[in-house]
């Protein structure tokens, strides 16, 4: 007979592991996993300004590290801009200007001005593309001038045929 002693990493048979049982679920025991991305994406409830608002976590966590930084943390500094870099906050970006004063060349009509600076940018533009969009407004205007003159040719001719 096979005799088992009891001793230094021997538990008794009744306190030894027991082998995995079959469950309905298919073999394993459920386990109770934590839902990791769903604790991500939940609000939290946030004081600002004296009132419970709700944030998102990590808008939270960059306020408060942006906090940190701002009071000379210099670990808080580098994770924030460190995160900024990772968003693509610190990449160069060109912006259009929205405000200001444009001061067009002197001389440059203004309607010409708008077409160019619609068309292409701000000043100063390129000599050559300034003399085309002349020459095609001066080209419109004067097709412009010939429809309105033959327009009042009919006109007058029609004030004629009714008198």
């Amino acid at each position: 007979m096979n005799e088992y002693t009891v001793g230094y990493k021997k538990p008794p048979k009744e306190h030894q592991f027991k082998p995995k049982q079959q469950t309905p679920n298919g073999g394993k025991p459920k386990e109770n996993i934590p839902d990791v991305a769903g604790w991500l994406d939940k609000p939290l409830k946030v004081k600002r300004g004296g009132k419970s608002i709700s944030m998102h976590p990590h808008e939270a966590a960059m306020t408060s590290l942006g906090k940190r930084a701002l009071n000379g943390e210099p670990r808080a500094t580098k994770l924030f801009l460190k995160q900024c870099e990772i968003a693509g906050l610190l990449d160069a970006q060109q912006q259009e200007q929205t405000h200001g004063v444009v001061a067009p060349p002197r001389g440059a009509h203004p309607r010409i001005v708008k077409v160019l600076t619609d068309t292409y940018v701000l000043p100063p533009w390129d000599p050559d593309e300034y003399a085309a969009t002349e020459a095609e407004f001066k080209r419109d205007q004067a097709h412009v001038e010939a429809i309105y003159v033959k327009f009042l040719e009919d006109l007058n001719l029609e004030d004629l045929n009714h008198e």
